[in-house]
């Protein structure tokens, strides 16, 4: 594991650090990567025993059949193993990785660096982008997003070994810490990433690496310890800002250690350096040159920056809630979801809908899915039993049994983070958003002696094995990439039992997500070979990922680039995507009325669901006509 965790933390900084060098010489291409590779790999084997040390990675096979004989560490390597044949055999359909993370990786590739992208959907420039850059060089070179999944999936590998070493360094009891790294893992949350193209599970494994890193500082007396620690937060920060408050806890782990670096100040330098590149510096920096604020967003139209703070405690601590208990299975989740929406008090609901409005866009549903799904009922029950029976059991004494120690310097940390994310953000996502900090969040409970007594009872442990199974139904059934022939059945259920509304949602979803990855293929397939500029109107909801298509070739043109109506249509552009009811927020006109005014003409007009709860929207192609 030591090995792994450092090759993953340089490999990540190093394509962090390629990134921009690359932009800044204007050579993010095929070529510039092929060069860059080549040298890291070089760098590698020439510095391998320096930057490895005498780690080695040596399989015992004896030693690995006896642990995955244990029910926790089989569920384990049974969901790995579907998690690798799901990503393995499905494209990804991440809705944030498709509507802006990977348009703009093409967009960069286009102008050959990175670049302020003239767009309506500004989360393409004012997001961080350390994921990007580790997905730049499979695009690049392949020209294809079949193997990204491995990114997520080759971190979840790397978690139950950094959950378990940080549990111990934090004085958890060996047995307590052995038996959740294999179960918090399989969180609901963490399980629907790790065969994704979402970046939650990537910030994850940055910030157990660095507390990880950070507390053995405390033992080593190392510089690389610090430094390690240093590079793994910075990448913790580059994966999404709303990690930012998690720099707390790393500092309060890595913090008695830090006068070692006195000793070797110039390297130190130049380390820090590299960690400020790699972080979400740079884009903090270019968000404040292009739009006045750090964060990309001056005016909050996001409204994910909360001013009131009781309403962001209300809005997540009731988001965290119905997310953590969340059942693998949820049939009648729509007529839950109002119901518990009917039932809030007035006051509540009037102070959500004026402080924290994007509340209501959260909706639960029938299966926990990667864009919001969180720990989830076999995670959450365990842990919520342990706290009642540490309650129930010791009363007064309750405080007397924890380990303050450590409580009050990593623990406490991470819950002050946790607190100030729940007060100031006001995303519906927030359950997600929280992935990276659950781990440090749960850890100073596990401290409890209860834990340890619990797992004297044979049932306790059957409880954990039925909580670890729970991840099974999630992900075999996820409409993201369903481990059955999910389309086939539903469409077969429908034309059998056409009045059966259920059934007939079931069907819609799953071919929905069946089709995400390459939602606009209808029109795409209407385009001429030889078509290389094609303007986009649309939302900041759509994607424009599937007009890209063939990789390296085309070039899209986002040309709706503010809140203004009006669109400017380039001299050299003669093909135009639209969608239909977004056009009366671009023009006054009707869309056939302005075709007429611009000599084009619509070549094609197809209803298209992106997403269920939208239903088909019709999408249009047109052809302008330059005489």
């Amino acid at each position: 594991m030591p090995v792994a965790v450092l090759l993953w933390v340089c490999v990540w900084a190093y394509s962090g650090c390629v990134g921009w060098l690359l932009s800044a010489l204007h050579a993010l291409n095929a070529g510039g990567y092929a060069v860059a590779l080549a040298a890291g790999l070089a760098g590698l084997l020439f510095w391998r025993r320096k930057i490895l040390g005498n780690g080695k990675f040596v399989l015992r096979w004896p030693a690995l059949r006896r642990r995955f004989r244990r029910p926790l560490p089989f569920i384990f390597l049974l969901v790995a193993a579907l998690v690798l044949i799901g990503g393995a055999c499905y494209a990804p359909t991440n809705y944030d990785g498709l509507t802006y993370r990977l348009p703009r990786i093409l967009n960069w590739l286009d102008a050959g660096g990175w670049h302020w992208i003239p767009t309506f959907n500004q989360r393409m420039n004012y997001s961080t982008t350390a994921w990007e850059w580790m997905a730049l060089p499979q695009l690049a070179l392949l020209h294809s997003d079949r193997g990204l999944f491995l990114i997520d999936a080759c971190g979840f590998l790397l978690l139950p070994g950094l959950l378990f070493s940080v549990s111990r360094q934090l004085g958890v009891a060996r047995r307590v810490a052995w038996t959740w790294m294999w179960l918090l893992p399989l969180a609901y949350g963490y399980v629907t990433q790790a065969g994704s193209i979402g970046n939650d599970l990537t910030g994850t494994v940055f910030c157990l690496a660095a507390v990880h890193y950070g507390l053995r500082a405390r033992q080593s007396g190392r510089a690389t310890d610090v430094w390690l620690c240093g590079l793994a937060a910075a990448l913790m920060t580059a994966n999404k800002m709303s990690n930012l408050p998690l720099l707390l806890p790393c500092l309060a782990a890595v913090w008695p250690a830090l006068s070692r670096l006195r000793e070797r100040w110039r390297e130190t330098l130049a380390v820090a350096l590299v960690a400020v590149l790699v972080s979400a510096a740079p884009t903090m920096l270019f968000n404040q040159l292009n739009t006045g604020n750090w964060s990309g967003d001056p005016k909050n139209e996001g409204k994910m920056q909360l001013h009131h703070p009781i309403a962001g405690l209300l809005g997540n601590g009731l988001l965290l809630a119905q997310q953590s208990l969340m059942p693998p299975v949820l049939p009648a989740s729509h007529q839950i979801n109002d119901s518990m929406n009917r039932h809030l008090p007035a006051a509540c609901v009037r102070l959500l809908e004026k402080h924290f409005p994007r509340y209501f866009q959260s909706r639960f549903n029938e299966l926990p899915s990667e864009e919001g799904a969180a720990l989830g009922l076999g995670v959450s029950l365990p842990l919520l039993l342990a706290l009642a029976a540490a309650f129930w059991k010791f009363s007064g004494n309750f405080l007397r049994c924890w380990s303050w120690k450590m409580f009050l310097s990593v623990g406490g940390a991470a819950w002050v983070a946790f607190a100030f994310y729940l007060l100031k953000m006001g995303s519906e996502a927030g359950p997600r958003l929280l992935l990276p900090y659950y781990p440090l969040v749960i850890a100073p409970l596990l401290l409890l002696p209860v834990h340890s007594r619990l797992l004297h009872y044979r049932s306790w442990r059957l409880l954990l094995a039925l909580g670890a199974l729970s991840v099974l139904p999630v992900l075999v059934l996820t409409p993201n990439r369903p481990l059955w022939p999910a389309v086939r059945v539903t469409e077969r259920l429908v034309r059998e039992h056409p009045s059966i509304a259920k059934l007939q949602r079931l069907a819609s979803v799953y071919s929905t997500y069946a089709n995400r990855n390459d939602v606009l293929a209808p029109l795409r397939d209407v385009l001429p070979a030889k078509a290389r500029i094609i303007g986009f109107v649309a939302s900041s909801n759509d994607t424009d990922y599937s007009l890209w298509r063939p990789f390296g070739v085309r070039r899209v043109v986002c040309l709706r680039t503010g809140t203004y109506p009006g669109i400017q249509i380039p001299v050299d552009m003669e093909w135009l995507v639209v969608k239909r009811t977004i056009w009366p927020e671009v023009s006054d006109q009707s869309l056939e009325d302005w075709a007429a005014n611009h000599q084009a003409k619509i070549i094609a007009s197809v209803p298209i669901t992106t997403l269920v709860s939208w239903g088909a929207e019709s999408w249009c192609l047109l052809r302008i006509e330059r005489r």
